[in-house]
């Protein structure tokens, strides 16, 4: 939870999302009675204005970061098959331990598993999205080469100046470098959800192995040294 308190002082400066673009100004907050921080507007432009709900908000010390929509809807779908299949692992632990009734537990295994039905169908959803959002980064990637590289001829045709050249290059590079982390990102919260899909409900039981037993060694014998008392 964002709080008013925490947000007001960035009001008039600049907000950026999570892998360092700008996206504007903040230029109002919208909260509730209680203090609480409901939406943000940040100004892109002179005439244009983005809402951004609460939940996409993260507070650092020294800088209000917007996080982007699809990272929001992947984590919360994320967590919550995580949470279905830790219950559903549980539920079968205790099953086999015998620890609840047989009509508690059917009627648990019920309604976790339609649960878990339901967000499995939401999860393959949200990942066809994702994939989207992969080939809409490429093509974005492809407009900065593209663009570098209309640069990088016209100065060499001496047709700009270096200077010109420099800032030109120092924009579309960094901003090529994080749109291709913001896919990376994508590409790692689709591997996750599969791999939460996948993961096994039944509870993971280590056998125990024996240690092989070593045969005892016989032990040798001891020697036994008599000595002869001599006579005086």
């Amino acid at each position: 939870m964002v709080t008013l308190d925490q947000v007001e002082k960035f009001l008039g400066q600049a907000v950026r999302d999570e892998y360092g673009r700008s996206l504007g100004k903040l230029v109002a907050v919208f909260a509730d009675v209680s203090g609480n921080v409901e939406a943000v507007e940040i100004a892109i432009n002179d005439y244009e204005l983005l809402k951004v709900e609460a939940n996409r908000l993260m507070r650092t010390p020294d800088a209000l970061v917007v996080l982007p929509e699809w990272k929001v809807v992947a984590m919360d779908v994320e967590n919550r098959l995580d949470r279905v299949k830790r219950r559903m692992r549980s539920l079968e632990e205790l099953n086999r331990k015998g620890v609840i009734p047989n009509h508690a537990y059917e009627d648990m295994k019920k309604k976790l598993e339609a649960e878990f039905r339901r967000i499995k169908e939401e999860s393959a959803k949200l990942k066809e999205v994702l994939k989207g959002k992969v080939n809409e980064l490429e093509d974005q990637v492809i407009r900065y080469e593209r663009a570098m590289a209309n640069v990088y001829v016209l100065y060499m045709s001496n047709e700009i100046s270096e200077s010109s050249y420099k800032a030109a290059m120092d924009f579309l590079r960094n901003a090529k470098s994080r749109c291709l982390d913001e896919k990376k990102d994508v590409e790692k919260h689709v591997d996750l959800l599969s791999k939460l899909e996948a993961e096994p409900v039944e509870p993971q039981i280590k056998a125990v192995t024996s240690q092989p037993q070593v045969p005892a060694q016989p032990q040798a014998p001891i020697p036994v040294v008599i000595v002869e008392e001599s006579q005086h």
